[in-house]
């Protein structure tokens, strides 16, 4: 016992020691992408080629410009305590759906009671104007369960048309590379864009990108699907915020870079009709 108590006096010491070195001599980390001003504000660091995280500090209703309305209620309903209340939210939302829009192009809001509602599909909503409200968001709250096991969204919202180019308005972006993060580029002709112009920066998929990404060369594991080039044509949804010349800005990044010896970018305006 007495030789056990010295070994513990002997330890104890060193156990402290090294515990006390560990916590006070701690080197706080710190990305070498993104720091934080004194405001708390992020602040980006581009890499040699002036790529950076892209911020999307914008994306939201109305680019957070102003307030999110609050619509009036319209419909309530309650959750059914079955295994299935997808058709009760269904039919609140197809109701609506077929009400006309009011001068502020609202339809009202659906206010699901708090409780939990089991969905074993996809919500689907075409008509704008429509707001899902719930009762909190805690356990006590109103919740929403997707029950499929497919990869499938609890809610899908989409419209009945599709972007159309607008012929005759597609122009070359000229930097030999544009980094990921940047909001704005330089165009062969800007002359017919104007501030407020929604566009599509377009991406090409070439056989060179794919061949240095090895994505053509996929190690087979049964259902394996080699990448292909037409797979990989990209377009971006973004508005123009601004022209100096024949520099283009837009409201949100560029989230792939746009080089030159991979097919570089191009730019067109487009209609998306319902």
């Amino acid at each position: 016992m007495k030789l056990k108590f010295i070994f513990f006096l002997l330890v104890l010491p060193i156990s402290l020691l090294v515990l006390f070195a560990f916590r006070f001599n701690r080197v706080k980390w710190e990305s070498r992408f993104v720091s934080f001003s004194k405001d708390g504000s992020p602040v980006y660091h581009p890499d040699p080629k002036g790529n950076i995280i892209p911020d999307f500090s914008r994306v939201g209703y109305e680019a957070g410009d102003i307030s999110i309305p609050v619509l009036p209620v319209v419909k309530k309903i309650a959750p059914t305590g079955t295994e299935n209340d997808e058709s009760l939210i269904q039919s609140a939302i197809d109701e609506l759906s077929k009400k006309p829009l009011d001068v502020n192009g609202y339809r009202g809001a659906i206010l699901l009671a708090k409780g939990t509602y089991k969905i074993p599909g996809t919500l689907k909503i075409t008509a704008g104007g429509i707001v899902l409200r719930g009762e909190g968001n805690t356990e006590e709250g109103t919740r929403m369960i997707s029950l499929t096991k497919k990869q499938d969204p609890l809610i899908s919202v989409n419209g009945s048309g599709e972007i159309k180019e607008i012929q005759g308005t597609r122009v070359k972006i000229t930097d030999n590379y544009v980094p990921v993060g940047a909001n704005s580029f330089h165009v062969n002709s800007p002359q017919s864009f104007r501030t407020g112009d929604r566009i599509i920066v377009y991406r090409p998929g070439t056989d060179a990108w794919i061949k240095d990404l090895k994505m053509d060369q996929i190690e087979s594991r049964g259902g394996t699907k080699q990448w292909t080039a037409h797979e990989y044509d990209l377009s971006f949804e973004r508005t123009i915020t601004g022209i100096n010349g024949s520099i283009i800005s837009i409201d949100n990044p560029i989230m792939l870079a746009l080089d030159e010896k991979y097919g570089g970018g191009e730019i067109f305006k487009y209609n998306f009709d319902g």
